[in-house]
């Protein structure tokens, strides 16, 4: 019987360990999302500043993930667009250095190799959405929250839901417009 409760107290501590660092990992994985999404944002300002404007995403639906190799070509691969990759001599500069597929000093998750159609990663394996204020043509995207641009991740759960706050799936997002 004593041998019994033993192993009852260490299922139940083990158990509330376990839990614990499952909520520690969630909400880091947040932080370190939330951290990106600035780095990002800092990156396309900067990317803005060079350009007068900032990179234009050739679908603007929530839905899809075009947007996250948009960021990824603007901000690391081909600065000039030129599509010489970087390095080459009429390249401008890299935005955001730690975008490097080959490099994990950051903790930035991409494909192994450098290529045009590398995405960006969240923390939890999902592309980075990234949504445009203007299109091409310079008219102004009315599905886009922000005047400047909207950069989000779909959260831990990975679902889009319904972008304007109040549908259950997307209260887990993380934007830059919350």
């Amino acid at each position: 019987m004593e041998l019994l409760v033993v192993i009852a107290i260490i299922v139940i501590l083990a158990s509330l360990v376990l839990g614990g660092l499952s909520v520690m990992q969630r909400n880091q994985a947040v932080s370190k999302c939330k951290a990106q999404i600035g780095m990002l944002s800092t990156a396309l300002d900067e990317y803005k500043m060079d350009f007068g404007r900032y990179p234009v995403a050739d679908d603007t639906g929530a839905t899809s993930d075009s947007g996250a190799n948009v960021l990824f070509k603007a901000l690391y691969w081909d600065s000039d667009n030129d599509g010489s990759g970087v390095g080459s001599d009429t390249d401008q500069r890299s935005y955001l250095p730690e975008l490097d597929p080959t490099s994990n000093k950051q903790g930035w998750r991409s494909t192994t190799t450098a290529s045009a159609n590398n995405t960006i990663f969240d923390p939890w394996g999902a592309n980075y959405r990234y949504r445009s204020g203007v299109d091409a043509g310079g008219a102004v995207n009315t599905n886009c929250k922000n005047p400047d641009f909207d950069l989000w991740s779909l959260g831990p759960d990975g679902k889009l839901g319904n972008t304007d706050g109040t549908d259950k799936e997307a209260q887990d997002n993380i934007s830059n417009w919350k």
